[in-house]
């Protein structure tokens, strides 16, 4: 690609993250002069699309959900670079899940939950660890967040989409419009929190499936984005043997540390 192109590519790309910002800013005017309160602005047709989604979610009792993810990173230098990765989960309600995830950057990790353990595996260590956790994967989700600091690839996803939990801290809102994703036509909606910005693409029709989703961090200059583009089966094959991890010979255990706590802030 010429610097000609590389230009265009660039300003394209930031008039259309400044499209969605300007969207959601006017949005949240426009109800301010509603109701003279600065309420915030989610358009009920954005709320009534994530909530069908949930609720199509809260339906499957067992599904298997791939991601083809891009990832970009700041580097202490200053340049954003970005990395590619796949992630996998099988979940089947309400206590087995399996995720393995890799990318560019990173070793692969997979996760086992058998409805009693979370099993931590890293292949390319020979390592594992094991932890006792609830017996539902939406409690089992909570815990590893709370007192390991681990948040489980596509966690958001499993677990705040079930609960309808996605718009909690959403402040703003808006349907964009309509999208195909791998020529499946979508819903596109934008939201905005006070750290971020999302995008996600629910599938039209009778399957309202989240088809993509983009994260775009506001705290940074570069501000970066994470993107899954995600692909369903919701009639996977699946035994007990998939969701229960067996040590190979010569693997090492090792231990989940827990995070230390916070330090109080000085008044």
């Amino acid at each position: 690609m010429n610097s000609r192109q590389d230009r265009w590519v660039t300003s394209a790309r930031r008039s259309r993250s400044a499209a969605l910002a300007s969207l959601l800013i006017l949005a949240a005017a426009a109800a301010g002069a509603q109701d003279g309160k600065g309420a915030p602005a989610i358009e009920p047709e954005a709320v009534a699309t994530v909530k069908r989604m949930s609720d199509f979610l809260k339906t499957l009792p067992a599904y298997r959900v791939q991601a083809e993810t891009t990832t970009d990173e700041v580097l202490v230098a200053g340049p954003k670079i970005q990395y590619g990765g796949t992630i996998e989960a099988t979940v089947r309600m309400p206590d087995r899940l399996r995720v393995s995830a890799v990318r560019e950057d990173k070793e692969e990790q997979q996760f086992f939950y058998d409805g009693k353990t979370l099993t931590v595996w890293l292949k390319e260590r020979t390592s594992w660890a094991q932890a006792p956790v609830p017996n539902t994967v939406g409690e089992m989700i909570a815990l590893v967040r709370t007192k390991y600091g681990i948040a489980l690839p596509l966690d958001d996803l499993i677990r705040d989409a079930l609960r309808g939990e996605l718009l909690k801290d959403v402040t703003a809102g808006i349907v964009i419009g309509s999208g195909r994703i791998a020529g499946v036509e979508c819903d596109h909606l934008g939201f905005h929190e006070d750290a971020i910005d999302w995008q996600i693409w629910v599938e039209k029709g009778p399957r309202p499936l989240p088809r993509k989703l983009v994260i775009t961090t506001l705290g940074e200059p570069s501000q970066p984005q994470h993107t899954e583009v995600l692909t369903w089966d919701l009639s996977p094959k699946t035994d007990e043997a998939h969701f229960t991890f067996t040590p190979p010979a010569g693997a090492q255990r090792i231990v989940i540390a827990e995070p230390p706590p916070a330090k109080p802030e000085n008044r």
